[in-house]
C-alpha cells in the first residue's frame, strides 16, 4: 500500500475542522497550505540558519548549549540521539525560545527553561536575530489559528485553547544535515535524525528541497514526505496524543542525510504554557474510553523528554 500524507488548505474554510480532525485521527503529520505565512520570512529565517552553520565549529562553539543552562544555543553533530539505544544524530542545530529577562516573572520564579536566548554576534551572522524572531512571530499566530480549527474538529469552542496559551514556550529549532558521511565514519543505526515523536502540541515544519523526511504509516511502514513548495508539514507531539487520550496520533518519523548536498530545516515546536494542566480533553473519554494517563504539565513533559534524548558525551 502507498502512503502519503494529505494535504490542508487553510484557506479553504469549508469542513476545515472536520479535514483536520480527520487527519490527526489517522496520519497524525500533514502539509499545510493556503496558511498566509509570508514566503520572504521563510527564505530570511533559512539564510540566517545557513551562514550561522557555516560558521567554524570552534567560532560556534562560543554558543554552545552547555552554556546556556536552559538548552537554547548550539548543539553539535551527534550531541543529541533522538531515537534510544542508537549513536548521535548526524545533525546540528540551534535552539531558540522565548527570550525571556531577568525582570520576566517565570525566570523571577527559577522555572525550568525560561530565560534568555544565545545570539550569534551581529557582525559574523548580520540580521539573525531580527530575521529569526520574524519568523517566530508569523508562526506563533499560525500555530493559534491551526490549535483554534482543531479545537472545533474536537468539537470544543474554537478558542478552547487560548487559556493554556496566556505565556506559551515555543521552541525555534534551526537544522542543518550535513552531506551523508562515507559509510565507514558512520556508525551502525546512525542516521540524520533517528525515528522518535515530538513531545509537546504542534511542530510546523519549513523543509529545503532536500528531502530526506520519512513518516512512519500505521502499518509500520515508513513513506518518503517530500517537499512541497510553499508548505508546512504538520504534526502532533505525544502531549497532544496524550490530551486527547490518544484520539490524535503523534507518529514517528526520522531523517535521512542527503547524499551530496546538505539538507536545512526549521522545526517550530508550539508548546503552551509551561504549568498548563494537560489531562484528557471534554469528549476524549467516557465510562468506556476513560483517561488513559494521569493528570501532568507542559514544562515537565518537555524536560523530561529532552533530558531522555541527549547522547553521551
Amino acid at each position: 500500500m502507498r502512503h502519503s500524507l494529505p494535504v490542508i488548505d487553510l484557506s479553504q474554510r469549508d469542513g476545515l475542522p472536520e479535514r483536520l480532525d480527520a487527519a490527526c485521527r489517522h496520519e497524525g503529520f500533514f502539509y499545510l497550505i493556503g496558511h498566509g505565512v509570508d514566503p520572504a520570512l521563510r527564505a530570511a529565517a533559512f539564510d540566517a540558519a545557513r551562514r550561522f552553520f557555516a560558521l567554524p565549529d570552534t567560532e560556534k562553539a562560543r554558543w554552545h548549549i552547555e552554556r546556556s543552562g536552559i538548552h537554547r544555543g548550539w548543539d553539535p553533530v551527534a550531541w543529541q540521539a533522538l531515537e534510544p539505544g542508537q549513536p548521535g544524530d548526524l545533525k546540528e542545530s540551534f535552539y531558540l525560545g522565548v527570550d525571556r529577562g531577568p525582570d520576566d516573572p517565570l525566570v523571577q520564579a527559577g522555572t525550568p527553561n525560561q530565560g534568555p536566548n544565545q545570539w550569534p554576534d551581529e557582525h559574523q551572522v548580520p540580521g539573525f536575530r531580527q530575521a529569526v524572531q520574524a519568523y517566530e512571530a508569523a508562526l506563533s499566530q499560525l500555530a493559534r489559528r491551526v490549535l483554534s480549527f482543531m479545537a472545533q474538529g474536537l468539537g470544543l469552542h474554537a478558542r478552547w485553547f487560548d487559556a493554556c496559551l496566556q505565556d506559551p514556550m515555543p521552541v525555534l529549532r534551526l537544522l542543518h544535515y550535513p552531506p551523508q558521511p562515507p559509510s565507514e565514519a558512520v556508525r551502525p543505526g546512525q542516521i540524520g535524525c533517528g525515528a522518535h515523536t515530538d513531545w509537546g502540541s504542534i511542530t510546523l515544519l519549513a523543509q529545503d528541497d532536500a528531502g530526506g523526511l520519512q513518516v512512519q504509516a500505521a502499518d509500520g511502514t515508513w513513506f518518503d514526505a517530500p517537499p512541497m513548495p510553499d508548505a508546512f508539514v504538520v504534526n502532533l507531539g505525544d502531549m497532544m496524543a496524550r490530551w486527547t487520550n490518544d484520539r490524535y496520533r503523534s507518529t514517528p518519523h526520522r531523517v535521512f542525510n542527503p547524499h551530496g548536498r546538505e539538507r536545512y530545516s526549521l522545526a517550530y515546536f508550539f508548546d503552551i504554557d509551561y504549568h498548563a494542566e494537560v489531562q484528557a480533553l471534554p469528549g476524549c473519554f467516557d465510562e468506556a474510553n476513560p483517561p488513559r494517563y494521569p493528570p501532568t504539565t507542559a514544562g515537565e513533559h518537555i524536560i523530561e523528554m529532552y533530558e531522555r534524548t541527549r547522547a553521551s558525551h
